[in-house]
């Protein structure tokens, strides 16, 4: 029996695209074993998978600015963080002694798990939910941003042996499309391009008005659950749409809606949404161009406004304006601006078509039977 143990990094971007994979290899009687924070023991066991639940979580926010007010939210973050890793090694190496298995997949967040399973002489792959990284693609970074002498400096210092997948030779599992993946073929074998994977869409428990949805032009404003947006953020998209036919729809994450204050009537503000639910009905997606999003986004056909801030969404935001289904808008982001971006999306034809394209990739993509066939691959 395949026997594979998964140690994502606890945060939805990471462990929603894994779980259709676990399904599938459990549907192929395989035995899988998560190691996973709290939050997500139970989405991790609707997939018939063990879960090995790390007992501290931690709170993976990065707030968009200092301030004062949330210094004592910082320490929590960063202790539970400290203490969620010290937890989660100790998990992985009483599991590895007591049951060993056959292999573990560690994602390019937790190298220390990789580290780990080569010391015990368990085979190891990494699970990427974002685009690879190597030396050509640090010097492509460093051109776009710092210019051609940053670029070469870059290329030649190999800063990305520093990176987790540029170490060693394990397999890396990267999800997302080709057309996401800045040089591509620059990439040795062992780097393994499988396609987007995606959950299937829920509408979760929380009451939504479904037939507004269904039957008024949507925005779905999303910055994603990391790299948090404050309250400022949130007030500009609802005063952009106020008094106009847009249903807007906003997923605060860690800002509490009730800091909003007063919602105009077409405006919902919701801590999280179910995501691919509402985007089948959205006509433009803003979102912060985390991957998971963005293909989220493009699997429903929808073209984006992109409003990035770490540095892979950054990348990821540029190519999705160069491949023409997504507009940017810049910091701070202001509720005029945003208006002009949304509606500029929302009336070109080409965009939602090459959308549509992209979507029909992700459709035939048959990225879940790959990836559970590399890893039974790598168990035998």
């Amino acid at each position: 029996m395949i026997d594979v143990m998964f140690v994502p990094y606890s945060a939805h971007g990471h462990v929603n695209p894994l779980l259709p994979v676990l399904r599938e290899l459990v549907a192929r009687g395989a035995r899988v074993r998560v190691l996973v924070g709290p939050a997500f023991a139970e989405a991790v066991a609707a997939t018939g998978a063990e879960v090995l639940a790390v007992p501290v979580g931690f709170d993976t926010w990065v707030p968009d600015r200092f301030r004062w007010a949330e210094l004592p939210r910082i320490g929590r973050a960063v202790s539970t963080r400290l203490r969620s890793d010290q937890a989660s090694k100790a998990l992985l190496r009483n599991v590895i002694r007591a049951d060993r298995p056959g292999l573990v997949v560690w994602d390019v967040m937790g190298g220390w798990a990789g580290r780990i399973a080569r010391s015990a002489g368990v085979p190891s792959m990494v699970w990427s939910t974002t685009y690879a990284v190597n030396d050509a693609v640090l010097a492509e970074t460093a051109r776009h941003r710092y210019g051609d002498l940053a670029a070469a400096l870059a290329g030649r210092v190999g800063l990305s042996r520093l990176h987790p997948s540029g170490r060693g030779v394990d397999p890396v599992l990267v999800t997302t499309l080709p057309e996401l993946q800045p040089e591509r073929a620059s990439f040795p074998p062992r780097f393994h391009f499988v396609g987007p994977l995606l959950r299937e869409p829920d509408r979760g428990p929380d009451p939504l008005p479904w037939r507004e949805i269904e039957d008024r032009p949507v925005v779905l404003v999303s910055p994603g659950t990391v790299f948090a947006r404050g309250p400022e953020f949130f007030r500009a998209a609802a005063d952009a749409f106020a008094d106009t036919d847009w249903l807007v729809l906003l997923a605060t994450g860690a800002t509490d809606p009730g800091e909003l204050g007063w919602l105009p009537d077409n405006v919902i503000a919701r801590r999280r949404l179910p995501q691919r639910a509402v985007l089948a009905h959205a006509e433009v997606f803003v979102t912060h161009a985390g991957m998971n999003s963005v293909l989220e986004s493009l699997a429903a056909g929808v073209p984006m406004v992109v409003t990035p801030r770490a540095g892979d969404q950054k990348g990821t935001a540029r190519r999705l304006v160069e491949l023409g289904v997504a507009v940017p808008v810049a910091a701070p982001v202001r509720a005029a601006g945003l208006y002009r971006a949304v509606t500029r999306v929302a009336g070109d034809a080409g965009m939602r078509s090459r959308a549509a394209g992209l979507r029909e990739r992700i459709v035939g993509e048959g990225a879940v039977a790959r990836v559970a066939e590399l890893v039974a691959d790598r168990v035998c």
